[in-house]
């Protein structure tokens, strides 16, 4: 009866060790996602039963608490930048940037602030500071901050340093509970690839000939186009905005085309123009569009202009032209033509002088074929007389009569130059008025007819 006793408490006894075996495996798998929980210490077993069941069930509790999880290396939090977009910026581009940052860690991590310090050529434009509430263990947020680069930054990979800081938060234990503690900055940085992009302007502007005057034709005007970027321009080309002042000398003139400008290179760019008559003496800024691509086949179109002088130039307008007589007839001798002209130019002319230019189509023979006027100031008028004689042959009409006009430029003003003008004036040439005791072709005939006929008749008479 005795030993019936015995037994059935050594029996109570190891299945209550087993129950609290079980108990602690159960808790250690609930508490295997807590970053550090501590060894439990060994559990006494009481029981009015014999040491060596007490030996066991003290094992027992020991092999129960082996279940539960030891800290490990994950066991703490560690903030880190996993992704950046985009990463290659260009200079003088304005971004946002969009960056993925991970709490690489088994720890929960709060109050994440992300510090990002500016550089001399990118800088971080607006809050310089980024804020994460918390990340918890092995997510990640993303943060976005605006980027600029500066305008002259030249190729290469730049980075933005960054200060991070934290709190990590934990569990001890189950007396103690969770915990929050700072952790110290740590030093991160994004980085990106600057790709410099081509900077087009014009440089020095030349024209042949250096002096350009009103009525010039044919001028060639070379610009220098230069490439002072920090990338490579490719199928550039330029193309002059011109007005009623300038015009192409001829379809197409009015473009250039270029080809391909590495950083630092200058073409020159071919223009040929014309230069209107009235155009007045001054500076013009003639407007210049140039088209390119950058390396990446992006196109760009950007307005320069370039300076061209026009200096001043004498020029002329007939404003008057008479005849003495008035009315002027076939085979009229010693006719008077006055011309009167203006200086409608920008610039005094001097020793001025007209001259009637010879044409197969015009009947007159000039005695005085020049006529000098002299020194004419912007404005100021002058008269040349000229004089002809009218071909007896001549058909009764209004003819056109060319008129050259010659001067030079104004020597005060180192102008040395000889201008050459063409005008035309009207002459109307009438049928009769005929000088006395000339008689021309056809009436001269008629005059012999008659007197032939006069003198049939008288010699008739008198042979009756």
């Amino acid at each position: 009866m005795r030993r019936h006793k015995g037994g059935s408490a050594i029996k109570t006894a190891i299945k209550r060790a087993i129950l609290r075996v079980f108990m602690l495996s159960v808790l250690a798998v609930l508490l295997s996602s807590l970053p550090i929980l501590p060894i439990l210490p060994s559990i006494p077993v009481h029981s009015p039963s014999s040491e060596g069941v007490h030996a066991s069930a003290t094992a027992a509790a020991y092999a129960g608490a082996s279940f539960l999880p030891v800290a490990s290396a994950q066991s703490f939090s560690s903030i880190v930048i996993t992704d950046v977009r985009p990463t290659t910026l260009y200079p003088g581009e304005t971004a946002e940037v969009t960056i993925v940052v991970k709490n690489n860690g088994g720890r929960d991590a709060r109050d994440i602030r992300l510090e990002f310090q500016g550089t001399p050529q990118l800088s971080v434009v607006g809050a310089t500071v980024a804020h994460i509430n918390t990340l918890p263990e092995w997510s990640e947020k993303e943060v976005k901050v605006t980027v600029h680069v500066a305008d002259d930054t030249p190729n290469g990979v730049y980075a933005i340093p960054i200060i991070c800081s934290w709190k990590e938060r934990y569990l001890v234990n189950f007396s103690v509970g969770y915990v929050t503690e700072p952790k110290p900055p740590v030093q991160l940085g994004i980085s990106f690839n600057v790709i410099g992009s081509p900077v087009i302007n014009v440089g020095a502007v030349s024209t042949e000939p250096p002096d350009i005057r009103p009525g010039d034709e044919n001028v060639k005007l070379t610009v220098s186009i230069e490439n002072s970027g920090e990338g490579d321009a490719k199928d550039v080309e330029a193309f002059l905005l011109l007005n009623s002042t300038f015009k192409p000398s001829w379809s197409g003139t009015e473009r250039s085309y270029i080809g391909k400008l590495r950083m630092g290179d200058a073409k020159n760019a071919i223009f040929h123009i014309d230069v209107a008559d009235n155009a007045s003496s001054k500076n013009y800024k003639i407007p210049i569009r140039i088209r390119y691509k950058d390396s990446l086949e992006n196109e760009h179109e950007v307005l320069r202009y370039i300076d061209v002088l026009v200096e001043p130039k004498p020029n002329f307008d007939i404003i008057a032209a008479w005849t003495s007589p008035k009315n002027v007839s076939v085979g009229a001798e010693g006719v008077k033509l006055f011309v009167k002209l203006r200086n409608t130019g920008s610039e005094k002319a001097e020793a001025v002088s007209v001259r009637a230019v010879g044409e197969a189509d015009v009947p007159f023979d000039y005695a005085v074929k020049s006529g000098y006027v002299g020194d004419l100031e912007v404005g100021e008028e002058g008269v040349a007389v000229l004089e002809f004689d009218v071909d007896e042959d001549a058909t009764p009409k209004t003819y056109l009569q060319r008129i050259e006009i010659r001067c030079t430029g104004d020597r005060e003003l180192s102008d040395e130059n000889t201008y050459i003008f063409l005008k035309q004036v009207e002459l109307h040439i009438s049928g009769g008025g005929k000088k006395e005791g000339k008689l021309p072709g056809y009436e001269f005939a008629l005059a012999s007819l008659s007197l032939l006929l006069t003198l049939a008749v008288l010699k008739r008479k008198c042979r009756r």
